[in-house]
């Protein structure tokens, strides 16, 4: 909707544009009183327009947007992303005046946390996971918890909605949070989150939603952290698990995972605080004890089977080896009988009758071992 160069209230100059979600556009802007560069949030008018006319959705649209503002600007914390001011005014588009709302947000130009996140996970690395965990995991609970005691569920936790601003990360995107604080929205809802990350009961009623919503994100993030990230395969509203912990650490992990996104909210860590007090509690004990290999459950029984034809290999290998032993020793007799009786016969007798019958040394010509002149 807005085009590089557009001036909003004589203040914001428009720069580039950032992207689309779900709702709206955001663009890069400079404040022009402060020099210094914002982020602009905007509705989008694609979005609007999908409500064929609707004033009813679109006012329950408006009414998201602006319950994002005063979610966000509740919030003060150095994880979570911070509103610097909210307008409105009318957009001139094809010399039709446009009603425009806007969100002014500090701008980060850094990446997001799914950059700090390898592809293929950091397991089993139990130190880069533990690096991970202290650096960038940690810091959005602190954001979480921070949003939770506001009284806001931010119902919408994913890799793409922390902001990187260089390594400290920021929550943002908080057009689906809700707030005991704020009246509820009416009107139907057609995007509630994102699958991989939404809990079951967000999908069934956003209004069941608490903050064992966000832990079930929360676990999500962990879990693509620790096993790499989730293919558009993955069957959502599902309890998540590692495939082979190998380590006391990581099997420590899967079942924080595990209880973080249990599908029943009633089984999940109550708070991001007990999320975090168990993460705490296995990174103590890992660095207490060290990295310890142990069976993996479920391979047992694949590597008992393998030992067992190792064992069948060294087996018929030592019994090929005796038998080729046993033939040598029994054929040679036969194969050179009349050395056997001369080397049989020289070994019986003394070596002084041996003497007696060597040719005295003079009388042999031996040029082999002639000494050479001098």
């Amino acid at each position: 909707m807005l085009k590089t160069g557009t001036v909003l209230e004589d203040k914001w100059v428009v720069l580039e544009s950032l992207g689309k979600g779900g709702m709206g556009e955001v663009f890069r802007a400079h404040q022009l009183n402060l020099h210094r560069d914002v982020a602009i949030k905007i509705v989008s008018q694609e979005w609007l327009d999908t409500f064929d006319g609707d004033e009813e959705e679109i006012e329950s649209a408006i009414s998201r947007f602006r319950r994002e503002v005063k979610a966000t600007a509740s919030i003060r914390h150095a994880n979570v992303v911070q509103i610097i001011d909210y307008g409105s005014t009318n957009l001139d588009m094809n010399g039709n005046e446009v009603p425009l709302e806007y969100i002014v947000m500090e701008y980060i130009p850094g990446a997001t946390l799914r950059f700090t996140m390898s592809e293929e996970g950091y397991e089993p690395d139990e130190k880069l996971v533990s690096t991970w965990l202290e650096d960038y995991f940690f810091p959005v609970l602190d954001g979480v918890e921070a949003i939770h005691a506001s009284g806001t569920v931010h119902r919408d936790l994913k890799p793409e909605n922390v902001l990187m601003d260089g390594n400290i990360p920021k929550i943002a995107d908080f057009g689906l949070a809700a707030s005991s604080r704020l009246a509820p929205i009416t009107g139907s809802v057609d995007v509630k989150g994102t699958a991989a990350y939404m809990s079951p009961e967000q999908f069934v009623d956003l209004k069941r939603t608490d903050v064992r919503t966000d832990v079930y994100a929360l676990g999500k993030i962990l879990y693509e952290a620790i096993a790499g990230k989730m293919p558009p395969t993955t069957i959502p509203f599902k309890t998540a698990s590692l495939d082979h912990p190998e380590t006391p650490f990581f099997q420590k992990l899967d079942r924080i995972i595990r209880t973080a996104t249990a599908e029943r909210k009633e089984d999940r860590f109550d708070s991001v605080v007990a999320f975090r007090a168990a993460l705490k509690e296995a990174m103590s004990e890992a660095e207490t004890t060290g990295p310890k290999r142990v069976e993996a459950p479920g391979r047992s029984a694949k590597s008992t089977h393998q030992f067992k034809w190792v064992w069948i290999a060294v087996l018929v290998t030592l019994l090929a080896v005796s038998a080729m032993t046993v033939w040598h020793l029994a054929g040679e007799p036969r194969l050179f009988p009349a050395r056997d009786r001369q080397q049989s016969t020289m070994t019986s007798r003394s070596p002084a009758a041996v003497d007696e019958e060597r040719p005295p040394f003079e009388d042999q010509e031996s040029p082999q071992t002639a000494s050479p002149p001098m």
